[in-house]
């Protein structure tokens, strides 16, 4: 019987982390600029965008993003159980759904991270001979913690950097507006190719669906075979998701970009890539759309334009509660799993 509903849970937390993938290309925005600066046509966009996200999930789900968030985060000799993994996917969705209906766009990654700090430490606290002080690797923890203050920083000055730089070399010297309309037509297609390698980089570094099958294939639920696979499907549920979701948040988002330009996008585009792509390599799990909105800051403190400090302090202060309300919210729920007899 207990077999029986392992097996249960096991397919169920399959098919949730290939909803994960699904739906994190469903809400990627990545491809706004690219539209905005009318490329190429919206439908064709989204299969080039899609295919990028899923080719990055897919070539880089041996081990980075997703053996940090499925394994090496956890302590020596700790693997995750089944119970564990389903107990971290509903206590991040429930955040996220609390966020959503604030309006507020938190991070799936720290909320991912922080229900599994809670699960952990309440399983070390009453599991027995488990010692709470190495029931997680606190190395690595402060690693992905730390990155996630320094990745918004360092975006925002990479971009700030960058713009002064381009602005200083070429942007500066364009006489005239027909020379200005010549020069952003020629930064469209240098765009398109910055947007491509920021969505290979959005789906390598997305741990959320690959970190649930890679802990199943830790704990031995699954075997090499059957994880790649899986992870081949999350790619291509990254696409469909792009293709056929992810086109309402892009036009609603490039509805409020017409005024920006292709070089402005493709500067925070690159950005944004170049973040992503080290923390990837690191095996560093971040928050791409924290990173974007510190790109934006960044350009506009090099343009001098004005930044609403307000709404970024409310996104602040959910962006730092995230991760240990994710962490309680968690662990009472795991506790109430541990007190029914499932662990």
């Amino acid at each position: 019987m207990a077999d029986d509903l392992t097996s249960i849970l096991v397919i169920v937390l399959i098919v949730m982390a290939i909803a994960l993938a699904f739906s994190i290309g469903a809400n990627d925005e990545t491809l706004s600029a690219l539209v905005v600066a009318g490329v190429l046509k919206f439908k064709l966009a989204l299969f080039i965008g899609g295919v990028a996200i899923g080719a990055g999930m897919i070539f880089f789900s041996g081990g980075f993003v997703a053996k940090t968030v499925g394994s090496d985060i956890l302590g020596e000799g700790i693997t995750y159980t089944t119970i564990m993994l389903l107990t971290v996917l509903i206590s991040s969705i429930l955040w996220l759904v609390v966020g959503s209906f604030a309006g507020i766009p938190l991070s799936s990654t720290h909320s991912l991270v922080g229900s599994v700090v809670g699960v952990l430490i309440v399983y070390a606290i009453f599991q027995g001979g488990v010692n709470p002080d190495t029931a997680l690797n606190w190395t690595k923890l402060g690693n992905v913690v730390l990155s996630w203050f320094l990745s918004p920083l360092f975006g925002l000055i990479i971009t700030f950097l960058l713009f002064k730089l381009i602005a200083k070399l070429y942007l500066s010297r364009l006489k005239g507006l027909n020379q200005i309309e010549l020069s952003e037509k020629h930064f469209k297609w240098l765009l398109l190719v910055g947007v491509i390698f920021a969505e290979i980089w959005v789906g390598a570094n997305s741990g959320e669906a690959l970190g649930i099958l890679y802990g199943l294939l830790d704990n031995g639920s699954l075997n090499l075979t059957q994880y790649f696979t899986y992870s081949i499907i999350c790619g291509i549920f990254a696409c469909v998701g792009i293709y056929f979701a992810a086109r309402y948040v892009i036009r609603n988002l490039a509805s409020h970009m017409v005024d920006s330009r292709p070089s402005e996008g493709l500067i925070i585009q690159m950005s944004s890539a170049i973040i992503l792509m080290v923390a990837t390599i690191l095996g560093l799990p971040i928050s791409h759309s924290h990173v974007i909105v510190f790109c934006i800051i960044g350009m506009s403190m090099a343009q001098k334009k004005e930044v609403d400090y307000k709404a970024l302090r409310k996104m602040g202060i959910y962006w730092v509660l995230t991760f240990p309300v994710a962490a309680l919210l968690a662990g009472i729920l795991y506790l109430g799993f541990f007190s029914f007899g499932f662990s």
